[in-house]
């Protein structure tokens, strides 16, 4: 089975690309791992296993655009179109809908990443009817007005030999997030200082240098150290995601994790109804005293278990055996 991927966000296209590779599918990402050995994102490895299908990649060179990537997405070239049994799109459905008679004869998928909102699902609605797939990123979706339904609902990776080995030696509060610096409200910046006030903290992610305690975009390998060395992390989300791949990291690695409540969720009406972070982390609260105060306790060494606890849960919901075996229960053999 031959499968096209035009997807929205590098790291879950590192994950999406190993995973169904490694089921035996035929690869090929209309992307940043285009050539899977040469991605342009130091946030994830290279993947030089994942095979590479040189003449794909020439028919998007030969677009000849300032974004032969984009320009290819947003029209697949006929080569790869011939070539191809499944297309599945991340998010960004404005590059599907206009090509939607030349690729309907395909079977197309929309991958949901925790970006949809009721203009995406409205929008949605009559292609579905058409033919399209759709496979959720979280049940929490199905509280979005107008939701235009699903096919599946497969949650995002991680593999677990990839995290874990924490040891929590830095008494600091950590988190990982985009931008987190500019977007204030979206990412519930003012909760996180507030909830982190008079504590050792750091924010990573591109864009936090601004900050006073940012510390800027980690490599992979970086990141994944910094991961079992911090002793907690507060997550406050990413509206409107339901939740997020630092959220699973974290968990995955062992670090106890303490997350904000659903409340602070308003940039949309239905902000709260769609948030999930909470009841995946378990530890969470509305109150930024109060994850202060949990904080507090675990830099001081009173984590108990919770980590391990994390782990496990994470492995369980979102560990590479699982949700493996639910891609190949909806595609079908490779």
């Amino acid at each position: 089975m031959n499968i096209v991927l035009c997807l929205s966000h590098s790291i879950e296209e590192f994950d999406q690309l190993r995973l169904l590779s490694g089921l035996g599918y035929n690869v090929f990402s209309i992307g940043g791992y285009i050539d899977p050995a040469h991605p342009h994102d130091p946030k994830r490895p290279a993947l030089p296993d994942v095979p590479f299908h040189p003449d794909l990649k020439a028919a998007v060179d030969a677009i000849g655009s300032d974004d032969n990537l984009g320009a290819a997405q947003a029209r697949i070239p006929d080569p790869i179109l011939d070539w191809a049994d499944v297309i599945i799109y991340h998010h960004y459905l404005d590059r599907l809908w206009p090509q939607w008679e030349r690729v309907r004869h395909k079977r197309v998928i929309w991958r949901t990443v925790g970006q949809s909102v009721e203009g995406n699902e409205r929008a949605a609605a009559p292609y579905r009817a058409d033919g399209l797939q759709i496979v959720r990123y979280s049940p929490k979706e199905r509280n979005i007005p107008g939701y235009a339904g699903e096919d599946a609902l497969i949650r995002f990776y991680k593999d677990p030999t990839d995290y874990g080995g924490w040891t929590g030696e830095d008494p600091t509060v950590i988190q990982f997030a985009q931008s987190f610096g500019a977007r204030r409200v979206w990412c519930n910046r003012d909760f996180f200082e507030a909830a982190t006030d008079g504590l050792p903290r750091v924010v990573y992610g591109p864009d936090s240098e601004e900050l006073p305690y940012g510390g800027g975009t980690l490599g992979y390998d970086a990141m994944l150290a910094r991961l079992r060395s911090a002793r907690a992390y507060l997550y406050t989300g990413t509206q409107p995601a339901s939740y997020t791949l630092g959220l699973i990291e974290a968990m995955m690695t062992g670090i106890p994790v303490v997350s904000i409540g659903p409340a602070h969720m308003t940039i949309f009406p239905y902000g709260p109804a769609l948030f999930e972070g909470h009841e995946i982390a378990v530890n969470w609260t509305d109150d930024p005293e109060e994850a202060r105060g949990v904080l507090r306790a675990w830099l001081d060494g009173d984590y108990g278990n919770q980590g391990e606890l994390l782990r496990q849960r994470a492995i369980d919901m979102f560990g590479r055996e699982t949700i493996a075996a639910q891609w190949r229960g909806f595609l079908g053999a490779p």
